[in-house]
């Protein structure tokens, strides 16, 4: 149904119920095969840095100061509908090249290859011919135009935008709305679909009034019309969307009961400090455990704040990709998103991804550790998903490159499954004779393996009120007693062996003391000890099936 707001506020209120979340259904959409940054940012040059995606979703740890936020304003740049022309674009990515001299130095530049492609979309300052728009593209590519209208890059600064930003007054959200969340929602004007984004632009500037004809005047009134039915509409599809989302993060005392939208409409006034346009206004009514908040940024948390500016978002994701072209690229990028949120609320929004988002590509970058090693643990078993680490360039000796010196990221790629990314790390260490470390990597990977198979089953495990004191032994009997009852004794003959073997490990190599110079560990014990811990994790996959692979 279309709505269209009269002159005066209109509310256009929610749903009593919102209809349940429905997993998206997976389509053949250009997804992202490798993405290269030069002298952008961080990432001084002359050599490029390339993060190879192959199609997959990304999860990046960096550091702080590692250049994962160049990788995010990178993408963001790249697939960017802000600038209007050519010209604009170069003198944008000037702004973003790297700062530090350099001799031999590499032009600024990003380029992205998709799936399928031989060639690479590239913007540089070399002069390329690009289109009308400006975007990147020889020929002017479609997915880089589309995909710049419907990627949704949020960084923690943007989440402000719908909370802590507004003081203590009423928020409005129209500017996010304009230019973020609703850009590309398609409005009917002269027959026409057009996306917001760019009807408001259309509609700016006016032209002086003594210059202004009655054309411009019908066209502008029309202009105003068009977005102004566009966006009542986008706002009515968008509360089961938020509100479904919120749900499905958990925060279901949480509430958008309404946004109120003020339509736009042109001031004819002969002060020139008078002419503008007015009712340019988006305000979110919330209501909380049933109670009405006019002020929300004033009294919710700073976790429900987040979810519910990530479950806005998202919501405005959803009902814009419903008009997408099959050749346009869905792109998810989220730099340090979940912050406000603590880590039992930061597993939801892996879930609400994988629920409603399936279809799209996602990069997640985040500099918490702990969070990246949870995402990575949950998301082992997952095909689609790949795994990157950051880390600021170092001296030889270990210290940070000088200040005056070219510091580049050390970009790090490694497998979303840290008990595979552990194994191959022991094995490495093994091959130049680093015993102690080799075994350190093959403990971690063991105690991982066990880790995994008792979440994954929901196997009990002896309780400790610190959780530093559990150790490979308690994990290990819980998995024999499980392989003896009723629920696992089935599984029990395929993984006996693997699990005798392991045993044999842990009493030289497998234990904690395994790193300390007193051990004395022979090659070929290593060896057997890495071998066993794969041969054991292999049996458990193979022959133990787990839950969904879903995140749960």
């Amino acid at each position: 149904m279309s709505v269209v707001a009269p002159p005066v506020a209109a509310t256009i209120t929610a749903p009593v119920t919102a209809a349940p979340a429905v997993a998206a259904t997976a389509i053949n959409t250009p997804k992202i095969k490798n993405f290269t940054l030069c002298d952008f940012r961080a990432f001084a040059g002359p050599e490029p840095v390339t993060f190879k995606l192959d199609g997959k979703n990304l999860l990046i740890y960096g550091e702080n100061g590692a250049g994962k936020s160049s990788v995010f304003h990178g993408l963001d740049e790249f697939f960017s509908a802000a600038q209007p022309n050519a010209q604009a674009r170069k003198k944008r990515l000037a702004e973003l090249e790297n700062i530090f001299p350099n001799p031999g130095k590499g032009k600024v530049s990003i380029e992205v290859t998709f799936e399928g492609d031989a060639a690479s979309v590239r913007w540089d300052d070399q002069g390329h011919p690009a289109d009308t728009k400006g975007y990147p593209a020889q020929p002017a590519d479609a997915r880089i135009v589309n995909g710049a209208y419907r990627k949704a890059a949020l960084d923690y600064r943007a989440l402000l935008d719908t909370n802590y930003r507004h003081g203590n007054g009423a928020v409005n959200l129209f500017d996010v709305f304009v230019n973020v969340l609703l850009r590309d929602y398609p409005a009917a004007h002269n027959g026409k679909q057009e996306r917001l984004f760019d009807l408001w632009r259309r509609m700016q500037p006016l032209p002086q009034m003594n210059r202004m004809t009655d054309a411009d005047k019908t066209n502008i009134q029309a202009l105003a019309k068009s977005f102004n039915d566009g966006m009542a509409e986008a706002i009515e599809a968008l509360w089961p969307k938020a509100n479904a989302i919120l749900k499905d993060l958990k925060w279901e005392d949480v509430e958008l009961s309404s946004l109120e939208f003020a339509s736009v409409r042109f001031n004819w006034d002969r002060l020139r400090k008078n002419r503008c346009y007015l009712g340019c206004e988006i305000t979110p009514k919330l209501k909380f455990r049933e109670k009405d908040l006019p002020t929300p940024q004033t009294f919710l948390n700073e976790a429900r704040l987040s979810a519910l500016a990530l479950a806005i978002y998202f919501g405005g994701r959803q009902i814009c990709a419903e008009t997408l072209q099959a050749d346009t690229p869905r792109l998810i990028i989220l730099d340090d998103v979940l912050i406000g949120l603590d880590q039992s609320n930061r597993m939801p929004v892996l879930r609400m991804l994988d629920q409603h988002f399936a279809d799209w590509q996602v990069v997640l970058l985040t500099h918490d550790r702990v969070w990246y090693e949870m995402a990575r643990f949950h998301l082992a078993d997952r095909a689609d998903w790949g795994a990157v680490e950051m880390f600021e360039e170092k001296q030889p000796d270990g210290t940070p490159m000088p200040i005056t010196g070219v510091v580049r990221p050390f970009v790090k790629p490694t497998s979303i499954d840290a008990i595979a990314a552990n194994i191959a790390t022991a094995r490495k260490f093994h091959g130049v004779n680093e015993y102690p470390a080799a075994a350190v990597h093959a403990r971690v990977a063991f105690e991982l393996s066990l880790k995994k198979l008792c979440e994954r089953k929901s196997i009990p495990v002896r309780f400790k009120a610190d959780p530093r004191e559990l150790n490979t032994e308690d994990l290990l009997s819980a998995i024999e007693t499980w392989l003896n009852s009723s629920k696992g004794s089935q599984f029990k003959q395929h993984v006996e062996q693997d699990i005798k073997n392991v045993k044999q490990a842990r009493k030289v190599v497998l234990n904690q003391f395994s790193h300390s110079t007193p051990v004395n560990l022979a090659d070929v014990e290593v060896k057997s000890a890495i071998d066993a811990v794969e041969a054991l994790q292999k049996a458990f996959k193979d022959h133990i099936p787990t839950k969904e692979a879903a995140v749960p």
